[in-house]
């Protein structure tokens, strides 16, 4: 997406709302290495059902990228 935007110019809106995105995905990817060494460390103090809701924020999170790369709606 940064090389699409950088370098070929191609992008508007949705292009700043799908990085957007993406940098929320790799903010739960490094928040997940923080909850495994807490539950390494056995510190977990959290209910299953909220590990289970937490669990779909990527998938939700990756449909809002492919919706915003194919539908391009701004």
């Amino acid at each position: 997406g940064l090389t699409l935007w950088l370098h070929f110019d191609i992008g508007g809106g949705w292009m700043h709302a799908k990085l957007l995105l993406v940098l929320l995905l790799l903010g739960y990817h490094y928040y997940c290495g923080r909850l495994v060494k807490q539950f390494a460390a056995d510190l977990n103090t959290r209910s299953h059902v909220l590990y289970r809701w937490f669990n779909e924020a990527p998938v939700l999170l990756l449909a809002a990228i492919v919706i915003l790369v194919t539908v391009k709606p701004f």
